[in-house]
């Protein structure tokens, strides 16, 4: 699991790559560059930014923004919050109880730093 900051707010997000992982809720950006009619094609790496949900709405809700990247990322945020309520409704239980525990998505397998045991001695101890 990596922690990320909300490009917006600064907030540490539990960041999980893959869908199999509890995490934070949040939205992930994705962005890569590729040359069009160049040869050779070329590509960035990809990068990955993220959003907490209650950044995520206020952008989503919030007037457009000017420059055309900006304006990008506002208009898929917005489709995002046409498509469900689940955007909105997160960020909404995020402000109203920010140390919630996070709850599991159906079918995702718990995080094992989670579940390793504390040790009660310290296991370095020599016996004498």
């Amino acid at each position: 699991m990596e922690l990320q900051q909300c490009v917006k707010c600064g907030r540490g997000l539990k960041a999980p790559q893959g869908i199999n992982t509890t995490g934070d809720p949040a939205i992930a950006i994705n962005i890569t560059v590729v040359s069009v009619g160049l040869r050779p094609r070329m590509r960035s790496r990809l990068q990955r930014s993220v959003f907490c949900m209650p950044c995520a709405a206020a952008i989503s809700l919030a007037p457009p923004p000017e420059g055309a990247f900006n304006l990008t990322i506002y208009n898929a945020l917005g489709e995002l919050n046409e498509q469900s309520a689940a955007m909105i409704t997160e960020a909404r239980q995020q402000k109203i109880n920010p140390r919630a525990p996070l709850r599991r998505m159906p079918g995702s397998k718990p995080d094992e730093t989670l579940a390793t045991p504390i040790l009660h001695k310290p296991a370095l101890l020599s016996a004498s």
